[in-house]
């Protein structure tokens, strides 16, 4: 029993000390920049937990064009080899995706791009796109009343400022809702405005709604229902309206429902035209000061900032971060589709409609709409919203004063530096 007890410690500690072993990697090219046919080297290097080589063992590194077929397998001997390389190069613009594993690790991603500014889209934007779009927006005004509820949280306001749950009407017998907070010395209005949208799931952003006393600040959910501070109330809520849409659409998860159906049917539709009068409703108030009204948005909240800053006029200012919602149609050249890859999520019987429906809904296409000065944070190694898709949204921008931000290394996240950035450039007049 001792031997086995003994046995069993050593195990458990040789895991927690394995568990702990990462990789690191590095390129020949310090801005993980290279020109079409160019050979990038990755340098890979396997760390112990106190960040030494590791000795023994064997991993996997994969190289492949950010989806598509795979350019190149190896099985490397940690023994023989350790830093090892890892060779390849693309023949047109793209990202190059080192994916590196091993039974004592977790999965290292690291991405270097290939003439990036030269990545155009998968897909093509309707001839009709502006059109579809100004009619929506009619037919919401026209049909639906607004019905804006604006109902104050004593518990959330604070001295500074007052905070409010919001709602409003918008098609398909659908209610937008989030939350807005208003400074309350109102002798400083006008007040710049911030509109943002949160990343995709249930609304576990509820508790990180922060007010200002020098600023109006709209956070709008996508969800049919309330958000709440209270994650254990909404969870159940959101579990079975993903359980009703999947079953209805033959879908996985709620951004990809409807869209074979119809474009009115799509998941997103009532939510776009909801929020874009949200927007609308507040750039009317009086204390508003329109020469500085701003979005930031993250992930889902990225790719509606592009759909938002390209619908709304109101916006003078945008900063989207690792945006979703764009380039649906990646996967036709042969590389991964932006979030939530749309087409890919259909049943085979449901690919062609919605290969007809999604370009309307395509981020790419909204992009090509914005004129104001944008900012854009791609992560190079982002698995969820992939660098090569953020750009082919970003070059569609015609927008005079754009810039994009690298962040080499850098997975389906926002490093602080990139916040902290783009929050200074927003509050500059």
């Amino acid at each position: 029993m001792r031997r086995s007890i003994l046995s069993i410690s050593i195990l458990l500690s040789c895991a927690m000390a394995f568990a702990q072993s990462h990789f690191s990697v590095s390129t020949d090219h310090p801005d993980a920049l290279y020109t079409c046919g160019e050979e990038a080297v990755f340098t890979v290097t396997a760390l112990n937990k106190e960040n030494q080589p590791i000795r023994e063992g064997t991993v996997t590194a994969i190289l492949d064009g950010f989806g598509g077929k795979r350019l190149d397998t190896q099985s490397i001997d940690l023994a023989a080899q350790n830093p090892f390389q890892m060779k390849g190069s693309l023949a047109k613009p793209g990202f190059l995706r080192l994916r590196v594993n091993g039974d004592r690790f977790k999965e290292t991603v690291w991405g270097v791009g290939y003439e990036p500014l030269k990545i155009h889209p998968g897909g093509s934007r309707p001839d009709d796109f502006d059109a579809f779009w100004a009619n929506a927006m009619k037919t919401a005004e026209e049909t639906v009343p607004l019905d804006p509820k604006v109902t104050p949280v004593p518990e959330k306001s604070t001295g500074a400022f007052t905070f409010y749950r919001v709602s409003f009407a918008t098609l398909n017998d659908r209610r937008v809702h989030g939350y807005m907070t208003v400074p309350k010395d109102q002798t400083k209005a006008p007040f710049p405005v911030q509109v943002t949208v949160p990343g995709a799931g249930c609304g576990n952003w509820a508790n990180q709604v922060n007010g200002s006393p020098n600023r109006i600040v709209l956070f709008m959910s996508v969800m049919p229902f309330e958000p709440d501070y209270d994650q254990n109330k909404v969870q159940p809520l959101y579990n079975e309206m993903v359980k009703s849409l999947e079953a209805r659409y033959q879908t996985t998860g709620y951004p990809s429902s409807g869209i074979a159906e119809s474009r009115e049917a799509y998941f997103y539709y009532p939510v776009i035209l909801g929020i874009n009068r949200a927007v609308n409703w507040v750039a009317a108030r009086p204390d508003v000061d329109l020469k500085r009204f701003t979005y930031s948005g993250t992930s889902q909240g990225g790719g509606f900032g592009l759909i938002l800053c390209g619908l709304n006029k109101h916006f003078t200012k945008g900063a989207i971060f690792v945006p979703a919602i764009t380039d649906f149609f990646g996967y036709k050249k042969d590389r991964q589709s932006g979030w939530p890859r749309i087409i890919e999520n259909q049943a085979e019987n449901n690919r062609p409609a919605a290969e007809k429906n999604a370009p309307y809904f395509d981020g790419v296409n909204f992009a090509a709409r914005i004129t104001i000065p944008v900012r854009v944070v791609v992560g190079f190694a982002d698995m969820t919203c992939a660098p090569c898709a953020v750009y082919a949204g970003y070059n569609t921008i015609p927008a005079k004063d754009k810039q994009i931000l690298h962040g080499i290394g850098m997975g389906h996240s926002v490093r602080g530096e990139f916040y902290r950035q783009l929050g200074d450039w927003l509050s500059k007049d």
